[in-house]
């Protein structure tokens, strides 16, 4: 007899904060594609969950059944108080569109000198040592200096940063969202009193007609659509949302890359031979280890999915990290292969999202990361593990806090 949906939840026991989950994320995926593709728990607080690639990549191309209005974590945000991944049409597409312009190709193409230059002398700034923590001395400074250069913050604060980064990720997954606890209200707190003085003092110099740095600030300050620029609270939303989601990201991407090559000695060796296969082994990183295991959308209207009823204005999460490991989209979707077709990799991994909510900054991400992985290649010969890794609290994320190598 068939189970009810009720029962199947029962079966497949499944919770973000879990050290079950946060410890083999595939595993988690695969039991609820095959037993249950639409979860539903009270842990950490009542949500639905989407697991199967047909069912995910579905919802993210359908924005009026799944709005983004009420932010993409646990916790219901206040709506149109946020931005690009909490917003819809029409305000998203202005607000893509005030922003998309500091990512078109030939924009990061005129950057990718300074990052090239970035990369190498951070690199050789500890190649000598003969070991070191890879997302302490590489993943973690690169797309924050590059974050610095965008927002026109200085380089030498990015320690301060990666502070308030990883606890405001964190909150996507607590109940109390904002403020689920002491350090994520200290992080957005922190990173208010920072960004207010600076993003006024930018504001204040336009205003009197002073030269300001031709940069993405400026950019978002002096865009206007429609007879209107964007709000001093946009901006503010704008810049935490690329400070968290354009360098935590490729931090973790970097670092994920890096580990399953160490892991996979035959797959290290292929891209040291060949580094024409270093794009292919980074889309194969995105896929097989999604730096975000999933966001969360809501529902406009109620929404039977599997026999399973998901009331109106459910928060419902959309697995990204799963879609990526569906047999029904991938050959053998559970082994790493950076010779994979690389343009199928780019069409159907979900690790930068799908539909109208396609992060706008992957070009740059997969710049980073190709840059580093050729400067760990060609400056750190016969690399290899040098202890355990700590993996990232944060429990939309998958990645590392710490990763030790060492190399010579």
């Amino acid at each position: 007899m068939e189970q009810t949906p009720e029962a199947n939840d029962r079966a497949v026991e499944f919770d973000l904060l879990s050290a079950a989950f946060q410890l083999d994320p595939p595993a988690t995926f695969a039991a609820l594609r095959e037993h249950c593709p639409v979860h539903h728990t009270e842990r950490p607080a009542p949500h639905f969950s989407l697991s199967r690639q047909a069912d995910v990549l579905t919802a993210l191309r359908d924005d009026e059944t799944w709005s983004s209005k009420f932010g993409p974590g646990l916790a219901f945000g206040e709506v149109g108080a946020g931005v690009l991944v909490a917003s819809d049409p029409p305000g998203h597409t202005e607000e893509r569109l005030a922003i998309s312009r500091a990512f078109r190709p030939s924009v990061l193409e005129a950057m990718e000198p300074d990052m090239r230059v970035l990369v190498d002398d951070l690199v050789r700034g500890f190649a000598d040592r003969g070991e070191g923590d890879l997302i302490r001395d590489l993943a973690m400074p690169l797309p924050l200096t590059v974050m610095c250069w965008l927002l026109g913050m200085p380089v030498a604060d990015i320690e301060m940063f990666r502070r308030w980064v990883l606890p405001m990720a964190e909150a996507v997954a607590l109940e109390g969202g904002r403020a689920a606890n002491q350090e994520v209200m200290d992080a957005y707190r922190s990173y208010g009193t920072y960004f207010g003085p600076h993003i006024q003092g930018r504001t204040d110099a336009i205003a009197a007609g002073e030269e300001v740095p031709a940069d993405l600030l400026t950019r978002l300050l002096t865009v206007e659509r429609n007879g209107k620029r964007l709000t001093h609270q946009q901006v503010m939303g704008f810049c935490q949302f690329l400070l968290v989601a354009g360098s935590a990201t490729t931090t973790l991407l970097i670092g994920n890359l890096v580990h399953r090559l160490l892991e996979h000695p035959d797959q290290l060796a292929l891209v040291q031979a060949d580094r024409s296969l270093i794009p292919a082994a980074v889309e194969e990183s995105l896929r097989y280890d999604a730096p975000v295991h999933g966001l969360f959308r809501t529902n406009t209207c109620p929404v039977t999915l599997h026999g399973v009823e998901i009331p109106q204005d459910s928060k419902v999460y959309m697995m990204f990290g799963s879609v990526n490991r569906d047999p029904e989209l991938w050959d053998e979707p559970d082994r790493f292969d950076v010779t994979r077709d690389l343009k199928q990799l780019r069409q159907q991994h979900a690790a930068f999202g799908v539909g109208i909510h396609y992060c706008l900054g992957a070009p740059l991400s997969r710049i980073e990361a190709a840059l580093a992985l050729e400067a760990v290649l060609d400056h750190l010969p016969r690399l290899r593990p040098n202890g355990a890794p700590s993996p990232v609290k944060a429990a939309v994320l998958k990645g590392f806090e710490t990763l030790p190598i060492a190399w010579g």
